[in-house]
């Protein structure tokens, strides 16, 4: 399995389900473009609307929200130039329901400014599209693709995120019985050897990359994967330490997401001292360009 279909997994794993229909198939040629959502053709530029609106909480900072629809936009044509399920999206008959009316109009008219500010505007690298991943909070620092995927990025390289840390979700602290612990493992990885009494002496992190995330996990006679670790448990991201305490195992992980590309809390801590959605997109994906789609050769 390659990186970049690990990553659109995960961060498409951050999305609420909505039931969406995606029978148009996008190209640089068709500009400007429908798409068929649940049997009604709408505006490009509006599906991209729900995209965001699914992505990112619109209180957030302005300058936060349209490095959001940049990344958004270059989602979707990316996914559209190699013939990938889209986006999902929300209709404007969901965000009226999901938000009442007053607060419809607000956040559409956010959105729409976002989107106006960022008109055709998508991340490139060597002037491809990039696979913009991103995560709600990191752990201190973003990851390196390579050492999470054994797959090279050079877009997505590990930066330092430490606005990060007064995030509420940066830190939290879980505590499993036992028998909790070793049924949840077993159930998605059987013949483990696990049990409930030797269940704190067989399990533990054996490799990390190095902005702390685990990458194997040594469960009893079999390795899993951090991220597969992760799922199992429901936990907020897989940089975790496990340990013993009372009787319990407790579960301490940092961030919330997998900790690839741009970090949201970050991103909105940047909009907030000054910085414009540029300048975040350039920070959390290196050595990009923010282009016009139409533009690119």
């Amino acid at each position: 399995m390659t990186a970049p279909y690990i990553v659109t997994l995960l961060f498409q794993g951050n999305a609420a389900d909505v039931d969406s229909k995606r029978t148009e198939e996008l190209t640089q040629e068709d500009l400007p473009l429908t798409v068929d959502m649940a049997g009604q053709e709408i505006e490009v530029e509006e599906y991209l609307a729900g995209i965001v609106a699914r992505e990112i909480p619109l209180d957030r900072e302005p300058e936060a929200v349209k490095a959001q629809a940049v990344i958004a936009r270059t989602e979707l044509l990316n996914a559209a130039e190699h013939e990938e399920e889209l986006p999902e999206s929300m209709s404007r008959e969901e965000m009226l329901t999901l938000w009442g009316q007053d607060g419809f109009e607000k956040n559409y008219q956010r959105l729409e400014e976002a989107l106006e500010a960022t008109e055709g505007e998508v991340l490139t690298y060597k002037k491809e599209l990039i696979q913009t991943a991103f995560h709600a909070v990191s752990a201190g620092k973003t990851r390196n693709a390579e050492e999470a995927f054994g797959n090279s990025l050079p877009y997505l390289e590990s930066v330092e995120s430490d606005m990060d840390i007064p995030s509420r979700d940066f830190l939290k602290v879980i505590f499993l019985e036992k028998k909790e612990l070793t049924d949840k493992l077993n159930q998605a990885c059987p013949d483990t050897g696990i049990t409930e009494e030797n269940v704190t002496d067989l399990l533990s992190v054996s490799k990390r990359d190095s902005s702390g995330y685990a990458l194997e996990i040594q469960a009893g006679e079999k390795t899993i994967t951090g991220e597969e670790f992760r799922a199992c448990l429901d936990l907020n991201s897989a940089c975790c330490y496990i340990k013993e305490v009372e009787g319990k195992v407790r579960i301490v992980t940092k961030g919330l997401g997998h900790g690839l590309g741009l970090s949201q809390y970050g991103a909105n801590v940047m909009a907030e001292g000054g910085s414009d959605y540029q300048e975040i997109l350039q920070y959390y994906y290196k050595n990009v360009e923010i282009t016009k789609e139409n533009s690119r050769e």
